[in-house]
């Protein structure tokens, strides 16, 4: 059975264009995770999926209660990229997430802060049978 991840953004610029897009991403399975990452936290590992099927990976939300240079986050090895997670990152679609090539299984997060956690949402939208 199919499981439906409605995306709805609305842009605006003041004085300028608005846009909006409506998209409903049809998925096998999704996944909600939750996490803390304490202050002064180095990688810290959270699986996102089974299996490292390429293509898996439809959709992917990592959010959190605040944002900064100091909340970073690694793809599938904590020795990788890191990317500052610097305002909420959507990926949507096979297309976008194949940026993160070879699929997402694990994510590896960092908070360099020593004032604050960082409450982390993830959400995954995919297929199980790619």
């Amino acid at each position: 059975m199919s499981e439906y991840i409605v995306l709805k953004i609305n842009i605006e610029i003041p004085n300028g264009p608005k846009i909006a897009l409506n998209r409903t991403l049809t998925v096998d399975a999704y996944d909600k995770i939750d996490i803390t990452v304490p202050s002064g936290a180095s990688d810290q590992p959270i699986e996102l999926q089974p299996g490292e099927s390429a293509g898996q990976v439809k959709f992917l939300l990592v959010a959190s209660d605040w944002y900064g240079e100091a909340l970073a986050y690694k793809v599938n090895s904590d020795t990788g990229t890191s990317f500052e997670l610097d305002e909420p990152h959507v990926l949507t679609g096979e297309g976008a997430t194949a940026m993160l090539e070879p699929a997402p299984t694990q994510l590896f997060f960092s908070n360099a802060t020593s004032e604050a956690d960082a409450n982390i949402q993830i959400l995954v939208g995919r297929d199980v049978t790619s």
